[in-house]
């Protein structure tokens, strides 16, 4: 059987200056696309842990109203009781019934929820004077205003402001448009 009769008039392989072109041109697209892609994975990361912490926000305090109790947030190492760093939000949290209004769970104490980042590398940080958020029966969070700043990368922010009304919303600066400060952990 002869090979050449078998194949069709115009077929044939690529050139090796072909492959080459090819390899270059693929190769280019990926240098440009892959940083613009990492970008975009930290900005996706800090949108989604900015979301997370507001829906949070607003349950608590939907649950603070509709149950008539104090209801409160903290970091959480261990997933049962607050570790009082306000770093430590990037651990993960929990939102509880607080009866004593003492803003730290006791054993005694309901747990509502007890959230885990989506994005664990995400860097969460509260103001350092409000280490629990904790919501009264009318759904304030009298005390100071606080704020989560949200970062993944040097170009990745976004900031949770909480007001003592117990209003919440995201922003891409900090309150009175300061800049967010992301610290090394």
């Amino acid at each position: 059987m002869d090979v050449e009769k078998n194949l069709p008039p115009h077929a044939r392989g690529l050139t090796l200056v072909e492959l080459t072109a090819t390899i270059a041109v693929i190769s280019v697209a990926l240098a440009i696309t892959i940083p613009s892609w990492a970008a975009f994975a930290e900005r996706s990361a800090v949108s989604t842990t900015a979301n997370q912490f507001l829906t949070s926000l607003r349950y608590a305090r939907n649950e603070a109203v509709s149950r008539q109790r104090h209801v409160s947030l903290c970091p959480s190492d261990d997933g049962s009781t607050c570790s009082g760093d306000f770093r430590g939000w990037s651990q993960g949290y929990l939102i509880f019934v607080d009866n004593d209004s003492n803003k730290q769970r006791g054993s005694h104490e309901e747990l509502l929820r007890h959230e885990t980042l989506q994005y664990p590398a995400t860097q969460v940080a509260t103001t350092s004077g409000r280490p629990a958020i904790r919501f009264r029966r009318d759904g304030a969070a009298w005390s100071t205003n606080a704020t989560f700043n949200i970062c993944a990368g040097p170009g990745s922010k976004r900031a949770v402001i909480l007001y003592g009304s117990g209003r919440a919303r995201v922003d891409d600066t900090g309150p009175s448009n300061r800049p967010i400060i992301c610290n090394p952990l």
